[in-house]
């Protein structure tokens, strides 16, 4: 594991693994500062296209904006280009956000993000509420 993380640190590591492995949908994962707080589901698909969906609250069912746009991945960066979105606000086509992959294998993705912040996520279809984390764990 460290393996990966030192190379990818470096951008030696084969991006096209990082590319396989992405393909899928990312929800916040149970480290992130925002877990419990932020509800969205972000799918990458094979083809370079994004759908990034924001929703109100933790229920999960409203979205309060839908992103559109298209993915990469080049020297052990996440690139991600904004080329529509609607909702209850706008996100200007054309926005970059440029992530440095830290970890992302076995459903776990770790970026330090363009404003320098630790985000950690996991793969889900489904976007994860921390009343459903806590029901989860095994009673002691």
């Amino acid at each position: 594991m460290s393996f990966l993380v030192l190379f990818s640190s470096f951008g030696l590591c084969d991006d096209s693994v990082f590319q396989e492995e992405i393909i899928g949908s990312w929800v916040t994962g149970q480290q992130d500062e925002y877990f419990g707080a932020e509800w969205f589901i972000t799918e990458y698909k094979k083809d370079g296209t994004a759908t990034h969906r924001q929703f109100k609250d933790a229920s999960c069912e409203t979205t309060s904006i839908v992103i559109n746009g298209v993915w990469s991945i080049h020297n052990g960066e996440l690139t991600n280009v904004v080329l529509a979105s609607s909702g209850d606000f706008e996100i200007p086509s054309g926005i970059m956000l440029i992530d440095e992959i830290i970890q992302l294998a076995n459903g776990e993705m770790v970026i330090s993000t363009d404003t320098n912040r630790t985000a950690y996520r996991m793969k889900s279809d489904k976007c994860l509420k921390f009343s459903e984390i806590i029901n989860q764990s095994p009673k002691l």
